[in-house]
């Protein structure tokens, strides 16, 4: 059997930094973002005699997988039928699979490719299945991969919780709102496409280095709030207040972590700088938000997409994509 199917990233708004289990990718705070639309990954898995990959790139050129890289898909698969196993429905996955990636986005850039890849992935091995899994539980087969791939399996607004215990499903989504709630747009600069050089589930593992990382989780459950808050009621000064401060902690963390990690280039402080004088003068409704990387994201309403886009333009040596809200992993239904 051969089944596909298609993902997205997510970017978050309070943001996912540091484990309590790096293994089973157990966050140690609740995070929330939203699901894009764009760009997209594909994902085609069928039965294989050795689990083996093949990746292409947005022009169809073969991109060989690191071992690295390979290692952690395999972890992946294992950790898959582990949870399943669980549930007991991991008699009907293959001992091995062969996968093909197709990505529309440039790795390690701070585009969540990571959350589209593992997202995708999950929603794939849940389509082989003889039962039906909930969409919280392949949120679950997600997070396993990539933390922040726990969102991007639901649509719209959604919340990866940690629920009681600290086995492997003691994390998974939940949707706050779905993406026809409140139409955000999301215009991404990326002024850099060289990957980083220490990748994510790195930086979780020594998160808990900075001396402002406490502080960081005696306050996320405030900003969780606020942000659910803002999201009901449509109400975008409070959304972009609180999702600013909590995007600047975080790189605060990483910055002093040990070792540090500064994702942010002068590009970045350049565009956030450019940002705010710009929403001040024209009393836009736009916020900025970084993930790990140096890439910016200018969330905003519908009102101010055009002048947002127009900005955008303005800024040399930036590759732009556009977004908004969407719709979260699916199968893809002719492939099976």
């Amino acid at each position: 059997m051969r089944i596909k199917a298609r993902s997205t990233p997510n970017i978050a708004l309070i943001k996912y930094w540091g484990n309590r289990n790096n293994e089973l990718r157990l966050p140690r705070a609740d995070s929330l973002s939203i699901t894009l639309d764009a760009p997209t990954i594909e994902v085609e898995i069928e039965s294989a005699e050795d689990f083996s990959v093949q990746s292409f790139d947005a022009s169809g050129i073969e991109k060989p997988q690191s071992e690295k890289s390979i290692a952690r898909l395999r972890a992946h698969y294992e950790l898959t039928k582990t949870y399943l196993t669980s549930l007991r429905v991991a008699d009907t996955l293959p001992a091995y699979l062969h996968l093909v990636i197709r990505s529309r986005i440039p790795q390690a850039i701070g585009i969540a490719s990571s959350a589209a890849v593992f997202s995708c992935l999950a929603e794939a091995y849940a389509g082989f299945l003889s039962l039906p899994l909930t969409r919280e539980q392949i949120s679950v087969l997600a997070r396993l991969g990539s933390g922040s791939a726990a969102r991007s399996v639901l649509g719209g607004f959604v919340a990866l919780e940690n629920i009681a215990g600290d086995d492997i499903g003691s994390a998974r989504a939940r949707q706050i709102a779905p993406e026809h709630h409140w139409i955000l747009h999301d215009i991404i600069l990326v002024p850099s496409q060289k990957e980083k050089k220490v990748g994510s589930t790195e930086g979780h593992a020594m998160a808990a280095t900075s001396p402002f990382f406490e502080e960081r989780l005696r306050q996320i459950p405030r900003r969780m709030n606020e942000c659910i808050d803002a999201i009901t009621r449509k109400d975008f000064e409070k959304l972009q207040r609180v999702s600013e401060e909590d995007t600047l902690d975080m790189h605060r963390c990483m910055r002093t972590q040990n070792p540090p990690l500064d994702y942010l280039s002068d590009e970045t402080h350049r565009i956030i700088r450019g940002i705010e004088a710009f929403r001040g003068k024209e009393k836009l409704e736009v916020l900025y938000t970084m993930d790990a990387g140096p890439t910016v994201h200018l969330f905003c309403t519908d009102a101010a997409r055009k002048t947002v886009e127009e900005y955008a333009e303005t800024q040399k040596n930036c590759m732009i994509f556009k977004a908004k809200g969407g719709g979260g992993s699916r199968l893809i239904p002719a492939c099976r």
